[in-house]
């Protein structure tokens, strides 16, 4: 069962015409959720480096620039649109600090308050074991069909609400959440 196309919303309406006001609501309205964004895919390692609200600042500071002369029509659009910026923002972040840690006059000494994560506590084999599982998940992640692929995106990580997540698929919410559910029962037979 399908529903009717979702209406523009007011709201990105008049971001995509430029009015300042509608700038200052995204970033009230928005700002949170960009920061839980970027925090889950910041990761415990990076987290212990950067600030999150940091990471987040620099995120919106980019959705400021980037959304003059980009249309959105739903909330989801928005969002699936500030979660891949959010990414970029988390691995240019990442690269940064990996090259510091490579460079021997590059690293900064730490503070009294700074906590450097012991890494010899992590055995090189769990280090391995933890990347191998990540890119295994995103592998059959990536041959699910794409509207079970773009459900788990949706919610698990964009973190929409059902409804909007119903929206963005022009479905039902209830049509959402049974998709969502045979999509994870889909994932995890594919992951053993």
């Amino acid at each position: 069962m399908s529903a009717a196309a979702p209406s523009p919303d007011p709201l990105f309406l008049r971001l995509s015409a430029g009015d300042p006001s509608a700038l200052d609501e995204v970033c009230r309205r928005y700002g949170p959720r960009v920061a839980s964004i970027v925090r889950r895919r910041m990761g415990k390692r990076l987290r212990a480096r950067l600030e999150t609200a940091d990471l987040a600042q620099e995120t919106m500071a980019a959705v400021v620039q980037a959304v003059s002369g980009t249309a959105f029509r739903t909330e989801a659009d928005f969002l699936r649109w500030v979660g891949a910026l959010a990414q970029r923002r988390v691995l240019h972040a990442a690269r940064h600090w990996r090259a510091r840690r490579r460079c021997f006059t590059g690293e900064v000494p730490c503070g009294a308050g700074d906590s450097v994560p012991d890494r010899r506590a992590e055995r090189p084999s769990q280090v391995l074991l933890r990347s191998e599982t990540l890119e295994r998940v995103q592998e059959e992640l990536g041959r699910l069909p794409p509207p079970e692929r773009e459900v788990i995106v949706l919610r698990l990580i964009l973190g929409l609400s059902w409804s909007a997540v119903g929206a963005a698929l022009q479905v039902t919410e209830e049509c959402a959440q049974m998709r969502f559910t045979r999509a994870r029962r889909q994932l995890a037979l594919a992951l053993g």
